[in-house]
């Protein structure tokens, strides 16, 4: 029995942290220590995402990433959690999108990167209702405030404020929602 049934076979629910209720993961996704992952309802994650969860100490039994309630993960994304990665509730995530709250190590020429350690990198916080566009990049010690949008092919090197649009590389707030007069405005 390959891995996929195992995921679609209730009894095995319970290799991860928390299952929620009407919870669609597509062939070919890939969950490394699903036991560190919580995942709320009404979720679906796209074919060929990958999740690789790396807790910094081998024995934590702590949820590392957690998705919550009416949460869309894209095709081919892929989320790399050393420390903490939350997604809230409703938020939109489109195809090809990377979220990492770490990185690895270089410093040390004679070893090749690859066998280097992760960085103590830091966590990243989606809130809940944000859509994050096609191709972006999220680095580690980011919040992406509740609401906001980021522009396709950006790369978030910064925390980004609730109700705003955000763009480019380096990723910059372009819009803001002005509560009082009730429509998106520029910068």
């Amino acid at each position: 029995m390959g891995f996929w049934k195992l995921l679609r076979n209730a009894k095995n629910k319970l290799v991860f942290r928390e299952y929620g209720k009407n919870v669609y993961i597509a062939p070919n996704v890939i969950i490394k220590r699903p036991q560190l992952v919580s995942i709320g309802n009404h979720v679906t994650v796209q074919r060929n995402a990958s999740f690789y969860i790396h807790p910094s100490n081998k024995n934590s039994t702590s949820c590392i990433l957690r998705l919550g309630n009416y949460v869309h993960i894209g095709l081919n994304n892929v989320i790399s959690a050393v420390n903490s990665i939350i997604i809230e509730d409703y938020v939109l995530i489109a195809p090809n999108v990377t979220i990492v709250d770490s990185s690895h190590k270089y410093e040390d020429i004679e070893i090749p990167i690859i066998f280097q350690a992760y960085t103590r990198g830091g966590t990243v916080h989606i809130e809940r209702e944000c859509w994050i566009g096609t191709n972006v990049i999220i680095l580690p010690n980011v919040t992406i405030g509740r609401h906001s949008i980021i522009g396709a092919n950006s790369v978030v090197k910064q925390s980004i404020p609730p109700f705003s649009i955000a763009a480019g590389a380096p990723a910059r707030v372009i819009r803001k929602y002005d509560v009082d007069k009730k429509k998106w405005v520029r910068v």
